[in-house]
């Protein structure tokens, strides 16, 4: 248990400094020093920097593929997409250090293909709900991976407009983007 504990502390004192400092310009040194555990004992967790912030990446994605689970039991529709979406933009409001490494972390040269391979069981389904919402004629008949792009695009933009403004408002967003997928004859 004292292990995790320590580990855990890591990843929340690597979290804290990458927001604050950025990536590029936090050592291992400071993430120790405001872990409170010495140095090697980061090397004890992680092979080196890399693997933190790769393990850090994927650490919070699956808290988010917790969100996912609802959806897998469900199909694809108006009301299982609209709870899917609040729920993520939710966890993006009030998880804001969290969903601001997460922007860094996508567009660094740490999130690659094998990190991603990590999570490919979330990415097949995500397909596989879409191809099913096309197919029964909810979702327009657009190019799956465009539909996941535009979902992401569209959370993470909502997310900060929502932070920045602290707007209350969640439906129109939702409505906004739904109607840029919806099928349509």
């Amino acid at each position: 248990m004292v292990l995790e504990d320590k580990k855990e502390r890591i990843l929340e004192a690597a979290l804290k400094l990458f927001i604050e400092k950025g990536i590029d310009n936090t050592s291992i040194a400071l993430i120790s020093k405001e872990a409170g555990v010495a140095t090697g004992t980061i090397y004890y967790y992680f092979e080196n920097k890399v693997d933190l912030i790769r393990d850090l990446g994927i650490s919070i994605k699956e808290q988010r593929l917790v969100i996912f689970q609802d959806l897998i039991k469900s199909s694809v529709g108006y009301e299982s997409l609209e709870k899917f979406w609040m729920e993520n933009v939710e966890w993006g409001v009030n998880n804001p250090d969290k969903f601001k490494f997460i922007m860094q972390f996508d567009l660094s040269p740490y999130h690659t293909e094998d990190t991603e391979a990590k999570l490919s069981d979330f990415g097949k389904k995500s397909l596989e709900l879409i191809e099913d919402g096309i197919k029964n004629k909810i979702l327009d008949d657009l190019p799956p991976k465009y539909i996941l792009d535009f979902f992401s695009a569209h959370f993470l933009f909502t997310v900060q407009y929502i932070i920045q403004t602290k707007t209350k408002e969640r439906k129109i967003f939702f409505n906004t983007f739904f109607n840029g997928i919806k099928y349509t004859n």
